[in-house]
């Protein structure tokens, strides 16, 4: 115990306080006790709170693709609203190739709705799984025609991209009983193998008849001789209105609608 300090009389003295020495090994920064770690733990904390936030931006800037997805699923919404949302979710960039897919897949959901979605299919939809994806569209059974049809696109357009074609899932489509499917399927294989010239005879040899399908394959034939890609995406785009406006099965689902055939369509390249 230190010595009481002096004081005056009738004042309690007070011990003099010890003069508190650190250890060397105290006195170091954090990064000299730490090393490494510090800056590990550091740079962990940053990495943490940047992943929080960009999860967090994800979820935001997708609020209006969850909101219709939302929307077009409950059936206790109207038609109508839920037709619009996938109009909405047809147009909308961040919604991606596989979740219009599985919304076209959907049986419950209205055949408006799925036909805006499918008609939004862009070539990438078959990208992950080409060949599993063209046999999905050539042998896939209960599928009405006119969504055949439109998942067949992808490869239509993708084909005139250069993308890989699965040759027997086309020639299964066609020889369809669907002449419109048939049409498109020739466009893809004679697009896709320049050198068997098989099918663009026989795409122009229906483009030359008189027959319901003559001015589809008429477009798909100005859609093969395009040279530039502007020209035969506007051209598939106009083969795909004339779908919507001609096609059975197809103006069936828009039969009392009272909507024009649309003036852009999805699937061309971006």
């Amino acid at each position: 115990m230190a010595e009481p300090s002096k004081s005056t009389p009738g004042t309690p003295g007070l011990p003099e306080l010890p003069i508190v020495q650190l250890e060397p090994w105290e006195q170091r920064s954090r990064l000299e006790k730490y090393g490494g770690f510090y800056y590990l733990a550091v740079g962990g904390l940053v990495l943490l709170v940047g992943m929080i936030g960009w999860f967090a931006w994800g979820a935001w800037s997708l609020r209006e693709v969850w909101r219709d997805v939302y929307i077009l699923h409950d059936p206790g919404r109207p038609e109508a609203d839920r037709v619009e949302a996938a109009r909405r979710l047809a147009g909308n960039p961040d919604a991606t190739p596989r979740q219009r897919l599985d919304i076209a897949l959907a049986p419950d959901l209205p055949d408006r709705a799925r036909y805006l979605v499918a008609e939004s299919l862009p070539p990438e939809a078959a990208e992950d799984d080409p060949r599993g994806y063209a046999l999905a569209v050539s042998r896939a059974e209960g599928r009405p025609d006119w969504l055949r049809l439109l998942l067949l696109r992808p490869l239509a357009y993708g084909a005139g991209a250069g993308a890989a074609i699965e040759q027997g899932p086309m020639r299964e489509l066609a020889d369809h009983p669907d002449p419109a499917v048939a049409l498109w399927a020739r466009y893809t294989l004679a697009e896709s193998n320049r050198y068997n010239t098989i099918h663009d005879k026989a795409l122009r040899s229906e483009a030359g008849d008189d027959g319901p399908y003559a001015g589809l394959a008429e477009i798909l034939v100005r859609a093969l001789d395009a040279r530039a890609d502007d020209d035969r995406v506007a051209r598939l785009d106009e083969a795909t209105r004339w779908v919507r406006a001609h096609h059975p099965g197809a103006s069936s689902v828009w039969s009392g609608a009272g909507e024009a055939a649309p003036t852009g369509v999805g699937g061309g390249e971006g």
